[in-house]
C-alpha cells in the first residue's frame, strides 16, 4: 500500500491528520505512526462534523528516517497531537550518495509538521494502515 492509496479511501484523505506518536524500531526496520484521521465530513450533522478516530500506519523496510531540527519560533514545546501534511520526498531532499544506496522504487515521503515547522522524511519499501479498535 501507499500513502496516496490511503489517501483515496479514507472520507478526508488525510486532511487535518494529527500524529500522537512515533515508534522506530531498528530490529525489524518498522516505523509505526499513531495517528488521529478525521472522519467526519462537512455535511455530517455538527456533532459528527469533527469527528476523529484513532489508526496506526505502520511502514516496514525502512532504510531511511529523519526528524528535522523544530523552527526556532515554532510550537515544538506544546504538548498533544501535531497536525501533519504529506508529500512524496524531491529527489533533491537527500544526499546523493544516500539516494543510490536506497532500494530501487523505494517510497519516500516527507511529513510537514505544522506545530514544528519542519519534516519528518522516511524511506520505506512498504505500509499498512489500520484503525485501532
Amino acid at each position: 500500500m501507499t500513502l496516496e492509496k490511503l489517501e483515496e479511501e479514507l472520507p478526508n484523505g488525510l486532511h487535518d491528520a494529527q500524529i500522537r506518536s512515533i515508534t522506530r524500531n531498528f530490529e525489524n526496520r518498522s516505523l509505526t505512526l499513531e495517528v488521529r484521521i478525521l472522519i467526519g465530513l462537512p455535511d455530517d450533522p455538527p456533532g459528527k462534523r469533527d469527528e476523529y478516530r484513532n489508526g496506526c500506519i505502520t511502514f516496514t523496510g525502512v532504510e531511511l528516517f529523519v526528524v528535522e531540527v523544530p523552527d526556532a519560533s515554532s510550537a515544538s514545546l506544546w504538548s498533544g497531537s501535531v497536525y501533519f501534511s504529506v508529500s512524496r520526498s524531491d529527489v533533491d531532499t537527500f544526499p546523493v550518495e544516500i539516494v543510490k544506496k536506497l532500494t530501487p522504487r523505494i517510497n519516500m515521503y516527507t511529513f510537514f509538521l505544522l506545530h514544528w515547522i519542519s519534516n519528518i522524511h522516511v524511506a520505506a519499501s512498504d505500509m499498512t494502515f489500520g484503525w485501532e479498535a
